[in-house]
């Protein structure tokens, strides 16, 4: 990982927790004890305690990113991704081919669902995304935060600007937009608990003043006012309140890395853990484990905004390297099909 200081921090306290540390939806392919129905999710993902190699990317937009490789195809692997972390992923509800992955060095862009992907402005060794999301309401806004950046995007993230908002800090662990409300957007701001903006993150207020988690890494809004908080030591919290108050969901296997949740039922929603891919229909309350080929750490995931089935996720593997999947079935099977 890298030394700064900050971000170091942050990945101790990650392993910190790993060290001390299944739920359905209607109409799950694999889940035969469920009745057949339908009902459609955002992107996230997070920092893993892994130094990777990288070979930095172009520098310019639309140039094929350095830091990626061509999957082997076994499984279904689309991709490889070998950046210096693995943090959060967003995909365009516009165009389910456009997707977008954040780490600490920028934001890469796919245009053909995760088999390639190319530089955008946001290239710099500190342009950190450790969240990011899109509206549906403003399908070419783009948002990305972390620490101490936060970036706005007007032409699907293929170019950047930074934002000054009136946060009362500048570390934004997980950042997440209202699918359904423009302006809207959500941030777990370090030591001071959830923030809210609805002028698209010029101005913020404290969500609420309840017990909150202090570990959060990722934040997934769905409609209304449903909102999922991913802690590592304390799984999977939901708010119906956006964001005022969290209570928890149901247990899951490992240290919880990322959730994602449906943009059309708030019922849908998949969390990635040191375990793997977990998915709910119940919002939360149960979960089932959706096996990802090769295994691995599930630290990034994002669901199609239009189709709750189409998920994508970036599995780190022994190898140290983030293996890209996508799955049209919710899980049940993986490739780009």
């Amino acid at each position: 990982m890298s030394t700064r200081r900050a971000r170091t921090a942050t990945n101790a306290e990650r392993r910190a927790a790993r060290r001390k540390a299944q739920r359905p939806a209607k109409g799950f392919p694999g889940w035969p004890w469920l009745a057949a129905g339908g009902v459609a999710i955002l992107a996230v993902a997070i920092v893993v305690g892994i130094r990777l190699a990288s070979s930095g990317g172009g520098s310019e937009p639309g140039e094929p990113a350095g830091n990626a490789a061509s999957g082997s195809g076994a499984g279904g692997e689309l991709s490889q991704i070998k950046t210096n972390d693995f943090h959060s992923m967003a995909v365009s509800p516009a165009d389910p081919d456009l997707i977008l992955y954040g780490h600490h060095g920028g934001v890469l862009r796919s245009i053909d669902g995760g088999q390639t992907w190319l530089t955008t402005t946001l290239t710099g060794a500190t342009d950190d995304a450790m969240g990011m999301g899109i509206s549906g309401a403003e399908p070419n806004v783009v948002y990305a935060a972390g620490h101490d950046t936060f970036f706005r995007s007007t032409d699907g993230g293929q170019t950047w600007k930074s934002l000054k908002a009136d946060l009362p800090g500048r570390d934004i662990h997980g950042m997440a937009v209202a699918p359904d409300k423009a302006g809207r957007l959500y941030a777990n701001v370090v030591r001071y608990g959830f923030y809210r903006s609805e002028d698209g993150g010029k101005t913020w207020s404290k969500a609420g003043t309840g017990a909150y988690p202090a570990d959060v890494i990722q934040v997934s809004a769905s409609i209304g006012e449903v909102v999922y908080i991913a802690s590592v030591q304390g799984g999977v919290l939901r708010s119906d309140d956006a964001g005022a108050t969290f209570k928890g969901t149901g247990q899951l296997s490992g240290a919880v890395l990322t959730v994602a949740a449906s943009a059309t039922d708030p019922k849908i929603v998949y969390a990635g853990t040191e375990s793997g891919l977990f998915a709910s229909i119940d919002g939360g309350k149960t979960w089932r484990a959706q096996t990802v080929p090769g295994g691995g750490q599930v630290l990034v995931s994002a669901v199609n905004p239009a189709d709750w089935l189409d998920v994508t996720v970036v599995a780190v593997q022994d190898d140290g390297a983030g293996h890209v999947f996508r799955s049209r079935d919710g899980g049940a099977t993986w490739g780009a099909g």
